[in-house]
């Protein structure tokens, strides 16, 4: 397994988050998964943990986030037994605004007041025109990643060219391991990160598992959580409070059924 030569230069942060603080899960290489896990970390946060979330959509390629949200309010309309289950959440559907990269310092500045986190949801090329703009206003940058040597390679030719263009220091970096299968990815994954430490870029402690239910809508809804149940062996159960933690969110008690 090989990868690109690093150019990272470590800066110093003081550590202070923007208010709200603002993450993206990003990278070039499609297929890995930044749209579901914004979607399914915002609303985990937002629904069940009571931290106000938004969602900007400047995917213009796609919009998928914001085109997801306007299929899920025309469908409930139609379905009683999800109207009221919106309505016993007893919670406001967080905001997802759309826009273009060049339009995110507005639309931060637009955001609903009380706002903790908002999540960005990047386009898929570093090269569409405004990408600098918008993640010059990121706190986090979470780039998913795959242990194989093409995914590897071009998640950190992406952080490298975000390091060169001064966009963000690595300190504010994470990798996250996605689509991950402990028998065949542990020990290639442990090496990696003993290799990322080198050039002082860090990965979450959470590998998220290979799933195809992370598409099924009940899991992956702007409008609810994701089902508890179904949480207990998604392998997700511990990067939400690890999301917590990296923001120094306040969220309300975690509860048994949690």
């Amino acid at each position: 397994m090989t990868s690109s030569n690093s150019q990272f230069q470590t800066e110093t942060t003081d550590g202070a988050l923007g208010s709200p603080a603002v993450i993206a899960f990003a990278t070039q290489k499609g297929g890995m998964g930044k749209t579901t896990l914004s979607v399914l970390v915002a609303s985990w946060l937002h629904y069940k943990r009571r931290i106000k979330v938004a969602i900007l959509d400047v995917d213009g390629a796609q919009l998928s986030v914001y085109n997801q949200r306007i299929r899920e309010s025309q469908q409930i309309q139609d379905d009683s037994h999800a109207s009221a289950k919106l309505e016993e959440q007893n919670i406001e559907p967080y905001p997802i605004l759309s826009g273009n990269p060049a339009d995110v310092p507005e639309l931060l500045a637009d955001m609903p007041e009380g706002i903790q986190v908002v999540f960005i949801d990047m386009p898929g090329n570093i090269d569409v025109a405004g990408y600098e703009t918008a993640l010059k206003t990121v706190d986090y940058l979470i780039v998913p990643m795959e242990t194989s040597e093409y995914s590897v390679t071009t998640g950190i030719n992406y952080l490298n060219a975000i390091q060169e263009i001064n966009l963000l220091p690595v300190e504010r970096c994470r990798i996250v391991w996605n689509k991950y299968k402990p028998s065949r990815d542990g020990e290639l994954a442990d090496l990696l990160e003993e290799r990322f430490k080198t050039i002082g870029l860090e990965c979450l402690k959470s590998r998220i598992p290979q799933r195809d239910s992370y598409q099924d809508s009940a899991n992956r809804s702007t409008l609810f959580p994701m089902p508890v149940n179904y949480l207990r062996n998604s392998g997700l159960k511990d990067l939400f409070p690890e999301i917590e933690m990296l923001l120094n969110l306040t969220a309300k008690p975690i509860s048994d059924e949690e």
